[in-house]
């Protein structure tokens, strides 16, 4: 009875070690070995189609010199970096649209067939120069173009209007019919930065999925005080203190009510619960300018 429990932790123990090695084989020695991605499943009424999926993009190794000669080798993702040239365009303004309903505009949309396997780009980097010339507060929005696509199964959502250049694309960007905000000769249209926070933030809030505030999309810029910062060489304490409150003043008033600096008063955890007050940013301590 014995010999059968040890023959059988052996067998056990054996078999967990093949899977072990055939793990090991698969995903790491063998090369170029990948774990398969689903594809894309598009469901329209009364059919499915399964759309083929689209390998993933391969990062590009750069070279570079660095300031002592040295050569500095670093990875990009070429879908980022394909996504950041693309923000740059800035394409000709669309002066005239097709007036049409949006049933009509879904039905038009329908009708020619359009789906997500016909989307070029399925990355965007939403970080349109129009948009920076006005003001540059926060980073650009990483758009899955493909994804919210796929989930919301209609192109005419954000795609609502068709230019009547009949060489225009169906499916135009939106920074070609919205661009500087209050155009006087195009009242109507909202200005791009308008245009995406409605189109994006309605549609979130409607569907109760998605993020509505700032940095939920964006990242905060924060700007570069090499070019903002006066200082003297070696500036004293005081020099640096007052360069900050240069531009953070309200930062500087409110740092006047925080316990760092009003911290005085009787305290239990002081040496023996003493009452007397000795240190503080409203008595003496270190660094009190």
């Amino acid at each position: 009875m014995k010999n059968k429990k040890i023959i059988a932790l052996l067998a056990g123990i054996f078999v967990i070690g093949v899977s072990c090695f055939l793990i090991l084989m698969t995903t790491i020695l063998v090369p170029g070995m990948q774990w398969p991605t689903p594809a894309l499943a598009e469901v329209t009424p009364g059919t499915a189609k399964i759309l083929p999926t689209i390998p993933p993009a391969i990062p590009a190794k750069v070279s570079a010199k660095a300031d002592n000669g040295a050569v500095k080798t670093e990875w990009k993702a070429q879908d980022q970096e394909a996504a950041k040239e693309r923000a740059k365009e800035v394409v000709p303004f669309v002066e005239t649209v097709i007036d049409e309903c949006l049933l009509c505009r879904q039905q038009k949309l329908r009708d020619i067939g359009l789906s997500t396997k016909d989307i070029p780009d399925t990355y965007f980097l939403l970080d349109s120069p129009i948009i920076k010339e006005q003001e540059d507060h926060y980073g650009p929005v990483r758009f899955m173009h493909a994804k919210h696509a796929a989930d919301a199964k209609d192109c005419a959502v954000c795609h609502h209007s068709r230019p009547t250049d009949p060489e225009a694309l169906e499916t135009t960007r939106c920074s070609a019919c919205h661009q500087e905000s209050f155009k006087t000769d195009h009242p109507e249209r909202l200005g791009l930065k308008a245009a995406y926070h409605m189109q994006c933030m309605e549609c979130h809030q409607d569907q109760n999925k998605g993020p509505v505030d700032c940095i939920g999309c964006h990242t905060k810029n924060t700007p570069d005080h090499k070019e903002l910062v006066k200082l003297p060489d070696n500036p004293a304490p005081e020099q640096v203190t007052d360069e900050c409150l240069r531009c953070h003043k309200e930062a500087g008033e409110d740092m006047l009510t925080t316990a760092h600096w009003l911290w005085k008063g009787h305290s239990p955890y002081t040496l023996h619960n003493r009452k007397s007050v000795e240190l503080g940013k409203a008595y003496k301590t270190f660094n009190n300018y």
